[in-house]
């Protein structure tokens, strides 16, 4: 049974009013992990924002299809503003880039612009103090023309005052934060209920096969030593789940797409688990092991290159990371939205194109 049909079975059918919740993470201590690089060393912690910047900027790409304005828009999760930095700062012509890269940022830019002005009021809302307010000093914030708030709560329980009122946003975004939530459909419903009539909900979550590279090296690793396995890396939910999900949440016309993020050059298994700890996405499940023995992690790293390595240009085995990132888009039902034409009223035989 997925992850995701285990959370379905541990809430109610009538809005989640159960007390038997399933929790998967430790919410405190992802608190605690995604709070303490950012408090002690910001540097450390921009330095491995490339995968938020990446999933930022896929996001406004996709942003810049949908031609209504937004006035008030929440972006949920909102870490130390990937989103609002990727939208304010110009981006660059790669170097030795050709013609199409050329136009390819060009139109970036301008759709950046674009969304820009559509948007009147951001509030930034994210868990950890630390993390939110990391670049609230820096120089895109004052790029942005509309007004920005940020807002310090708990993803789930949904008892903020900016969250306590329903029917109020025009659009909310989430990058790379729902895989942490424990009652994923409680929250999606909760982001529902805020929306407008025909709101936008547009969503980043990791899931799939994220991390299988150090998955597997880790899994064999701890079968060869010790003959069988602890649960190393965080449980993800999988693309055949997340319609249904948005479904049961009372979205509609939905769209999901997944690409996979594959981030090279890593000398050793080391500096993988080094960048997930800086990210502040290492392992929170509940019944994690405290540790991880040596010998487990050298072996990891010798499976690891053998089955994943990849050879550099002085010949230099590298590690390659996966991130496979779920889209997702929907919108809260209205009346004014289209609607399919009752059956058998088509005018055109489907046989005759075919």
């Amino acid at each position: 049974m997925s992850l995701s049909c285990k959370r379905l079975l541990a809430t109610s059918a009538k809005g989640y009013k159960s007390n038997q919740q399933f929790n998967v993470f430790d919410r405190h201590s992802k608190l605690i992990q995604r709070s303490r690089v950012p408090k002690a060393n910001p540097q450390e912690s921009r330095k491995v924002d490339y995968l938020k910047n990446e999933v930022a900027i896929k996001t406004i790409e996709r942003l810049a299809f949908i031609t209504r304005s937004f006035d008030r828009v929440l972006d949920f999760g909102s870490h130390s503003g990937n989103f609002l930095k990727n939208l304010c700062e110009e981006s660059k012509v790669p170097e030795n880039g050709d013609d199409v890269d050329r136009q390819i940022v060009e139109q970036l830019n301008k759709d950046k612009k674009n969304i820009r002005s559509k948007i009147r009021e951001l509030t930034m809302f994210d868990s950890s103090e630390a993390l939110l307010y990391r670049d609230a000093d820096e120089s895109f914030n004052k790029d942005f023309e509309g007004k920005i708030v940020r807002q310090i709560g708990d993803e789930e329980s949904f008892d903020h005052e900016c969250l306590e009122q329903s029917d109020q946003y025009d659009a909310v975004i989430s990058n790379l934060s729902l895989h942490w939530i424990n009652d994923l459909p409680k929250t999606l419903t909760n982001i529902n209920r805020v929306l407008k009539p025909d709101g936008l909900f547009m969503a980043a979550i990791l899931g799939g096969d994220t991390l299988y590279e150090l998955r597997t090296s880790l899994q064999l690793a701890e079968l060869e030593r010790y003959g069988g396995i602890s649960p190393r890396v965080s449980p993800l939910v999988h693309l055949n789940d997340i319609g249904s999900l948005l479904n049961r949440a009372g979205f509609s016309m939905l769209t999901i797409d997944t690409e996979d993020i594959i981030v090279g050059g890593f000398p050793d298994i080391v500096s993988v688990c080094k960048d997930l700890q800086l990210m502040g996405e290492q392992n929170s499940v509940l019944s994690r092991a405290n540790s991880l023995p040596r010998d487990v992690l050298l072996a990891a790293n010798e499976i690891y290159k053998a089955l994943h390595g990849e050879k550099d240009q002085n010949n230099n085995t590298t590690l390659p990371v996966t991130f496979s990132v779920i889209f997702m888009i929907g919108w809260k039902k209205s009346e004014a939205q289209p609607k399919p034409l009752p059956r058998g009223t088509g005018e055109v035989n489907l046989k005759d194109i075919l």
